[in-house]
């Protein structure tokens, strides 16, 4: 059964990239998967596709996959069997150094300030920095293995986007199929359209809120892209960690006034990575994201190196299955254009008559993300004739998207099956967006 309410995202890696995990994973109700190339080779993420690409069409699942690509992440270097740090020591950090940096990444470092590696886990006080060499003393013990993340408040960022590996990432994913590509560091609209001219107009582009700058710049950002991910990893490693919440809950609102999916993401149910159970902390989260208007949520360790990954999606879907959509608020928005009018009216008629279903023609997909952010507790179910509009609906709440080369065809098929199906004596919503290729607005109630 097509998961049509809130939207998940799991994350392969090791432990559930072999063919009897995807499929659990698939009949559990993923949405999409994610493949992070920050890690790996183009070889394994071949089979990865081609395993998730068989096993969608033999399980009629109509799942997406979504590249993620680095950006101009910084980390460190390779190092054999792990660099062990004591807190309070001293450590070079530069090329060649005890702790290894490439030469970029070694420019980019502040003179002062806290050097935050492996995703926060371990943190350093940097006492001087030379032309060769960063010195800086251990605040926590732990063990620094080979590419792990470098983060501080102050970096200096690349200005080249996208990189040379995002770059290779692009040309791997069109040749491969790829549905959507993730947009790792972004600073500028200007970043998302430098990788659009790479991935072509037609490409799904998740823009990763991730930095200060791209807090600042937002609005921007979400309007030159598809869907926004609000990536609280290294977002909470940027910035001021105490204010992502209201970071948070402000662009989320935002991405539903601007018609763009939103995607929450990282440390969602961390401690199931290690235990069967996710903390109360960890429960009321999800809740708070999708209460406060996410379209989807993802899994990212939890599912791609966890000890049960499975067990922790299927957990993600408990917690989503309990919420009362009933109880949310419900949302009002500017109507500006034919489209906002049509979509708040039919929310309106949603809410007053009770309808429970709701058919769309579309052609972009923007009237159906417009109709999903009133949050009316309706099934959308979207009808497009572009494929590439199937993998944006996959992200976006109470929608389920299906493909028809004919638009007008396919409506009378879909009726056809629903009264078929027994569904007599309800009335549903129609709004067409397009026909023949002309964009068009209109609304009528239909008996089934």
């Amino acid at each position: 059964m097509y998961n049509y309410k809130i939207k998940t995202i799991a994350t392969i890696g090791p432990a559930s990239d072999k063919t009897a995990v995807i499929a659990e994973l698939i009949n559990a109700g993923v949405n999409v998967f994610r493949l992070n190339f920050s890690h790996n080779t183009p070889e394994y993420f071949r089979h990865v596709i081609k395993t998730i690409r068989s096993l969608s069409k033999k399980l009629d699942s109509g799942v997406s996959i979504m590249l993620d690509l680095p950006g101009p992440k910084l980390r460190t270097g390779e190092v054999s069997g792990g660099v062990e740090l004591s807190r309070g020591c001293v450590y070079r950090l530069g090329p060649g150094n005890e702790i290894p940096l490439p030469h970029d990444v070694l420019l980019a470092i502040p003179k002062t300030g806290i050097l935050k590696l492996s995703d926060g886990k371990l943190g350093l006080k940097i006492i001087r920095k030379t032309k060769s060499y960063v010195e800086a003393r251990a605040l926590n013990s732990g063990v620094l293995m080979s590419n792990q993340s470098v983060n501080a408040a102050h970096l200096s960022y690349s200005s080249a986007y996208p990189t040379m590996h995002d770059r290779e990432g692009i040309k791997f994913g069109l040749k491969n199929g790829i549905d959507l590509f993730a947009l790792s560091f972004v600073s500028s609209a200007r970043d998302v359209e430098m990788a659009r001219k790479l991935t072509g107009e037609s490409s799904i582009l998740v823009s990763k809120i991730e930095r200060k700058e791209a807090v600042d710049n937002f609005d921007d950002i979400a309007r030159a892209s598809d869907a926004i991910m609000i990536a609280r990893g290294d977002l909470g490693l940027n910035m001021d960690i105490a204010k992502v919440p209201e970071i948070q809950k402000r662009l989320i609102a935002s991405s539903n006034a601007l018609g763009k999916p939103v995607i929450v993401a990282t440390q969602m149910l961390e401690s199931m990575t290690r235990g069967p159970m996710p903390t109360r902390a960890e429960v009321n989260d999800i809740f708070a994201s999708v209460y406060e208007g996410a379209d989807a949520v993802m899994l990212s360790e939890e599912t791609a190196i966890s000890i049960n990954p499975v067990g922790a999606f299927k957990m993600l879907k408990r917690v989503i299955s309990n919420f009362d959509f009933k109880s949310e608020k419900l949302p009002t928005y500017k109507v500006v254009t034919i489209q906002d009018a049509i979509t708040a009216a039919a929310a309106d008629i949603i809410s007053k008559l009770g309808i429970r279903e709701v058919i769309i023609l579309t052609g972009e997909g923007s009237g159906v993300v417009n109709l999903s952010r009133y949050h009316r507790d309706a099934k959308i179910i979207a009808l497009t004739d572009k494929k590439y509009v199937l993998n944006k609906l996959n992200l976006t709440r109470d929608v389920i998207p299906m493909f028809f080369k004919d638009l007008d065809s396919g409506i009378i098929q879909l009726l056809s099956d629903i009264r078929n199906g027994g569904e007599h004596n309800k009335t549903a919503i129609i709004i067409r967006s397009t026909k023949n290729g002309k964009y068009i607005n209109s609304l009528e109630l239909v008996s089934i």
